[in-house]
């Protein structure tokens, strides 16, 4: 079987077309759709920075609508108060492996004949009511980038069960430049590197040179025109025989920080009953953390290779491109508050029980 059958077998989606990455998925998705510039698209005041600036770049008019707390997904009420005739999609996110309140959404939105585009780049196995994310909406997509819940270093999935829509899809793809020679050797360096940090020392070594550097997000449209590689199908097909034994030991890591960290004053995500998450990484939100001890507690793990993140390192979504607004409490809040805890399959009971030990005992969280 290619890797677009197994994917299709696996999430139980009829049409599977891959890219270079989950933002050109959702730029093929965008483009492939009966969007025109102006038009108005929803998205949740919590996410990667990337989707509202892809939407922007694109020509679009970007409306943003709260989260819930402590799920960090789109707030269904929120959208059911903000939604109207002007709006074209809705762009539902799954955050960090947590499934967000899919169903709703999408009869909210083709209630209003808006489509429904299913960011689960970070949820890949994740599922709502027995169904996998991502086959719910119009489209769903997924990246295989490094950090993903599999990847092939760089990569993206879009799924739909629209026939046409998919053949728009692929027709857009086909226009991406092939990758070069020399980019194709870069991603098999980085392969190597990625496949070493497997090694915890090696891990740890490469963190602590890291330093205090982060990549910001931005990026030129053209930058995404590439398309998938056999290579990287292969590669593919081995990790997704895979992800069921890495989300299961990413659920096993979460649920143990969980059982065993002193939640006065910690808040973890809400579970609903209808959603089996991943546990991509674990959000945490402090109730009583300010930027200088969150400063601290990042530059402590850092020093020890475990990487301890807020997930937004600037200000909240809103207010970097809805000209400052504050009209969204629930994503400020779970921004300034939030520090996001690795669960990946490559961590110890002794990693695990030292990111315990820290946070328990942390003066001033």
């Amino acid at each position: 079987f290619t890797f677009q059958e197994e994917l299709s077998k696996y999430l139980g989606c009829d049409h599977i077309n891959l890219t270079s990455s989950g933002f050109s998925g959702l730029y093929s998705i965008l483009r492939s759709s009966d969007l025109k510039k102006g038009d108005e698209i929803i998205v949740p005041a919590y996410t990667c920075e990337d989707v509202p600036r892809l939407v922007i770049e694109m020509g679009y008019k970007v409306k943003f609508v709260d989260v819930e707390p402590y799920t960090y997904n789109m707030d269904s009420n929120d959208l059911h108060d903000k939604i109207s005739k002007n709006t074209r999609a809705v762009i539902a996110v799954h955050m960090f492996g947590y499934p967000c309140s899919i169903v709703d959404i999408t009869e909210i939105s083709h209630d209003h004949d808006a489509i429904v585009i299913e960011d689960s780049c970070q949820s890949m196995g994740s599922e709502y009511n027995g169904k996998k994310v991502g086959t719910f909406g119009d489209a769903g997509l997924f990246s295989l980038n490094m950090g993903k819940p599999i990847s092939t270093v760089h990569g993206g999935i879009i799924c739909t069960n629209n026939k046409d829509f998919s053949k728009n899809i692929s027709e857009t793809i086909a226009s991406f430049n092939e990758y070069s020679l020399m980019d194709k050797m870069n991603t098999f360096a980085h392969l190597i590197g990625y496949s070493s940090c497997n090694n915890r020392n090696f891990y740890s070594l490469v963190y602590k040179l890291m330093g205090e550097k982060h990549s910001n997000s931005y990026f030129e449209i053209q930058e995404l025109m590439y398309k998938f590689t056999e290579f990287q199908s292969i590669l593919g097909i081995q990790q997704l025989s895979k992800l069921d034994t890495f989300n299961n030991i990413r659920t096993k890591n979460a649920n143990y920080l969980m059982d065993n960290l002193n939640s006065d004053g910690l808040f973890f995500p809400k579970i609903s009953k209808q959603t089996k998450p991943i546990f991509l990484r674990l959000p945490i939100y402090f109730e009583n953390i300010n930027n200088t001890n969150r400063n601290k507690v990042i530059n402590l793990f850092k020093k020890s290779g475990i990487e301890i993140t807020p997930y937004l390192l600037r200000e909240s979504l809103p207010f970097l491109f809805a000209d400052g607004s504050t009209d969204y409490p629930i994503a400020d809040r779970m921004t300034s508050n939030t520090l996001t805890i690795p669960t990946h399959p490559g961590l110890t009971e002794e990693d695990l029980d030292q990111i315990i030990d820290v946070l328990n005992n942390w003066v001033g969280i």
